[in-house]
């Protein structure tokens, strides 16, 4: 049997406030367990439990995956976290801080164990581990603004070498500009983000129901169920998936609507595993095989666009 969380201080302020309102969101969900929450989202059981504990300001991203795991929608949430940055006094995190603490938060198992290789910017695969979350530390909002004094001797600053550099520089330019062969590096680059993403190959059926589709998902050429014409079909060979399996994406696109249960039952409406959306992943497989999938056919947790960037054509 889990261990309870421990009780909040009723008088502990707006910190404990928010966290006593997450539990209350979490109550309202049926109370799933943290682990269950982390095979939703991605997000360790650790830092989600660690969000609702009411010591410290959890990082956005938890909140939004705790809020998500819940069925409930981040957007209010993200007001009432701001504000409350803002009331703490917590600056914002530096640029690239969220992509530096997320390396250190490895993802949980999927819901079928399958889960996406540390190495995903190589060479992303496929692998499957045993279920259970990992035993990872929690998420806090850090201000390490410490700085690192000027190397000195004899109590003075040694600003020799600095000044020397400086001039170089100055020359370096002055002469490029005479010679007009003054060049502008290029800029960095910059890598490309992934997710990985759970396959949901379910359809909604009368009021309550979802079952697996009787035909697989796969990975099509064009943002298209189907194309126009019988010779020229979409589908690229060889991707068909069934529901649990864990594809990489790196980005969206808007393409078809497409829609998980059939428009002529007189009950999909009222099927709260309905799902309606005209936005598609571009996924690919470990062979380079690259196609695009339907959010309506991956996990609830894993739809609107996980923070990827909009497809370049």
């Amino acid at each position: 049997m889990p261990r309870p969380q421990r009780e909040l201080d009723p008088a502990g302020g707006p910190l404990v406030e928010f966290a006593r309102d997450l539990r209350a969101l979490r109550d309202q969900a049926g109370s799933p367990k943290f682990t269950t929450m982390a095979r939703r989202t991605g997000r360790s059981k650790t830092a989600l439990a660690d969000a609702s504990a009411g010591r410290h300001l959890p990082r956005w991203e938890t909140v939004e995956d705790y809020v998500r795991a819940c069925d409930a929608d981040p957007a209010p949430w993200r007001v009432r976290w701001d504000a409350l940055r803002a009331t703490l006094g917590a600056p914002p995190p530096p640029p690239g801080a969220a992509q530096d603490d997320e390396q250190d938060d490895e993802r949980a198992p999927r819901a079928n164990g399958a889960v996406l290789t540390p190495d995903v910017g190589a060479a992303p695969f496929l692998t499957s581990v045993e279920a259970g979350a990992p035993d990872e530390r929690g998420d806090l909002v850090r201000s390490d603004d410490r700085r690192v004094p000027p190397l000195t001797s004899g109590g003075r600053t040694r600003r020799r070498p600095a000044l020397l550099v400086a001039a170089a520089i100055v020359v370096a330019l002055a002469l490029g500009f005479v010679l007009g062969r003054v060049s502008v590096p290029d800029p960095p680059v910059v890598p490309q983000t992934v997710e990985a993403i759970e396959v949901q190959n379910k359809v909604a059926l009368g009021a309550d129901r979802l079952v697996e589709d009787r035909t697989p998902a796969y990975l099509s050429t064009e943002a298209l169920s189907y194309c126009a014409s019988p010779s020229r079909s979409c589908k690229v060979p060889g991707t068909e998936m069934a529901s649990g399996a864990a594809i990489v994406a790196n980005c969206w696109t808007q393409g078809q609507m497409m829609w998980n249960v059939d428009l002529a039952d007189p009950d999909q409406g009222r099927n709260p595993e309905r799902a309606q959306s005209d936005l598609w992943y571009r996924a690919s497989f470990p062979d380079g095989r690259t196609g695009y999938l339907s959010e309506v056919y991956v996990v609830r947790g894993d739809r609107g666009g996980r923070g990827l960037p909009r497809c370049v054509p």
